[in-house]
């Protein structure tokens, strides 16, 4: 498991359970989380936390969703990895979510290995 110390993860996501399973998942990595409940609540944490390393980006929200709240973000913040994650595989738009702004796309179910992976790739850049 990579020591993430030091480094701020934001996860967006409006379902308790998803959210918990990012918590346990990257809980031995050490990075310090945050979690946004929905897309106005994510662009609201990028602007106040000039410090977050990386965002783990739900697609499918309430109120603002994903592919909204991180063109927003990327327009202040171009160089923040955003990683989208849904679990809507089937009719994701991936040209969509590329174009948005997202630099990776992970379908849920999330594998443990994947996220770790995916993250380790984005975060160290």
């Amino acid at each position: 498991m990579p020591d993430w110390t030091g480094k701020k993860i934001l996860v967006v996501e409006d379902v308790e359970t998803n959210m918990l399973f990012f918590k346990a998942a990257l809980a031995k990595t050490n990075a310090t989380i945050l979690w946004a409940l929905d897309g106005f609540e994510s662009i609201r944490l990028c602007q106040s936390n000039s410090d977050i390393d990386l965002v783990l980006m739900d697609l499918r929200m309430p109120k603002l969703d994903g592919f909204k709240a991180t063109e927003a973000i990327k327009a202040f913040r171009p160089m923040l990895p955003i990683i989208a994650q849904t679990t809507y595989t089937e009719d994701v738009d991936t040209e969509r979510l590329f174009e948005s702004g997202c630099d990776a796309y992970l379908p849920k179910p999330i594998r443990l290995e994947d996220l770790i992976n995916t993250i380790s790739r984005l975060i160290n850049k």
